[in-house]
């Protein structure tokens, strides 16, 4: 009873609404069995396809740039007249004697930050800084944004 009531109630709603242009039938969106609609009742659910198309449009254009939530290792950070010539010795040095992993030059007014790797999880960036201590041993954990593609 309960289930006829809503069909009621969602048909009398949506009957009101004039500005959409595609209809489905209520029967295929599965809310009811068979039994409940048998009778030939038809309850029609409209859509806009021109709000589907911009959803569409910004998913396509977002997949390409899609930022998710990680991990890297700080290694370096300083201001000053020399801070990008030594963020660049820095990065140059890890590239070479670590080649399996990539430093990022980030540069948040007024310093030059040099931001190791690309972590899914904190515990993988615990791992790495564990050895990179070694040669840098103030580096430390941050959060951070990392494209989808780099991992």
């Amino acid at each position: 009873m309960k289930k006829i009531l809503l069909a009621i109630f969602v048909s009398v709603i949506l009957s009101n609404v004039n500005a959409q242009h595609r209809r489905i039938e209520f029967a295929q969106t599965g809310l009811f069995s068979n039994s409940y609609y048998s009778n030939n009742a038809q309850v029609f659910i409209n859509e806009n396809p021109k709000l589907l198309r911009i959803i569409k449009k910004h998913a396509t254009i977002n997949s390409d740039k899609l930022e998710i939530r990680g991990w890297r290792v700080r290694v370096y950070m300083r201001s000053g007249k020399n801070a990008r010539a030594q963020a660049n010795s820095v990065k140059l040095k890890i590239r070479n004697k670590y080649p399996d992993i990539e430093p990022h030059l980030v540069y948040h007014s007024p310093y030059f930050k040099i931001l190791v790797g690309d972590f899914r999880t904190r515990i993988e960036a615990e791992s790495y800084r564990k050895k990179l201590k070694k040669d840098y041993p103030n580096c430390y954990i941050v959060e951070s944004g990392i494209l989808k593609e780099n991992l």
